[in-house]
């Protein structure tokens, strides 16, 4: 009886450690279809470095693609992970984008459970492609691959 009590503890514990920590299926299979990616012209605000990603800050007239809880925001937060954020790390920090310029995004707009999943596949501004949407999907797939869920 010990023997299942303890086995059945082991379980929920490694549901419970692994449930929110890391990509499940679901989310693989979403976001590496490149059809749940929409183009965004956007006006950037800002960013910030977080661990190992970046959270673009932008401005978008057309907050369609987004969850309907988007619509009264003025700014909106996409993510930048894995070698997309090296890659372009190094732009923002050299100002090449800078606060109010215009710039097109390709970009997840999911919410799955508690989580927002605005990824950034592509960027652009003006006649300059700072990251492609073949890299950057390529990336973001790699990303979670390496970071997979038990569950």
């Amino acid at each position: 009886m010990k023997r299942i009590v303890s086995a059945l503890f082991v379980i929920s514990l490694i549901f419970t450690l692994s449930g929110c920590n890391g990509y499940n299926q679901i989310m693989r299979e979403h976001l590496r279809d490149e059809n749940n990616y929409h183009t965004v012209d956007a006006t950037f605000i800002s960013y910030t470095e977080s661990d190992d990603n970046l959270i673009l800050y932008v401005n978008t007239e057309d907050k369609t693609a987004f969850d309907a809880s988007e619509k009264n925001n003025e700014k909106i937060a996409l993510k930048v992970i894995g070698k997309n954020c090296d890659i372009l790390i190094g732009f923002f920090r050299n100002k090449d984008i800078d606060q109010g310029d215009s710039i097109t995004l390709r970009c997840s707009t999911w919410i799955y459970m508690d989580g927002y999943f605005y990824y950034v596949a592509e960027v652009k501004a003006e006649d300059k492609q700072y990251l492609s949407f073949e890299d950057g999907l390529a990336n973001i797939i790699a990303y979670m691959e390496d970071n997979k869920s038990l569950f």
